[in-house]
């Protein structure tokens, strides 16, 4: 079970977030991050984001795990356990409405914003699909 899953394939680096979501990540690579966080207490899930504002390494920690990948496929869990489960937690919602409710048992997918309607996803990175042209990074004219 996990507390957060990214997929990247940049780092991301901003002035924010210095190294970025994953500092080693390359869009010309053909690999993606994936970026697990296992369920964990809430101090420590956030001592994992602040490390993202400075120089730590976010990954030195024994919850989060890192894989290079090519592809990717997540599925929600099925058969009699699961059934059960999505059964009881639809019968606590009938007796008690938005109150009581527990943790979902499956939660969404986001992609750049946009929210995936499919809790069963598969996920490849095509390295060099497209030929990108530009002129480079520009210098700023220099004020005198």
């Amino acid at each position: 079970s996990f507390l957060a899953v990214n997929l990247t394939c940049m780092s991301s680096a901003c002035p924010k977030s210095p190294k970025g979501l994953s500092p080693c990540a390359h869009l010309a690579d053909g690999t993606a991050d994936l970026i697990l966080v296992h369920k964990c207490s809430v101090f420590s899930f956030l001592q994992h984001l602040n490390r993202h504002t400075n120089c730590s390494d976010q990954f030195d920690l024994p919850f989060v795990s890192v894989y290079r990948v090519r592809a990717v496929r997540f599925t929600a869990p099925k058969g009699e356990d699961w059934e059960g489960r999505q059964k009881a937690a639809q019968d606590q919602n009938i007796l008690c409405g938005g109150i009581c409710q527990g943790e979902p048992l499956v939660s969404c997918w986001t992609c750049d914003g946009e929210t995936l309607n499919h809790i069963d996803i598969t996920i490849r990175v095509h390295g060099s699909l497209i030929h990108l042209f530009a002129r480079g990074i520009e210098q700023q004219p220099s004020i005198s």
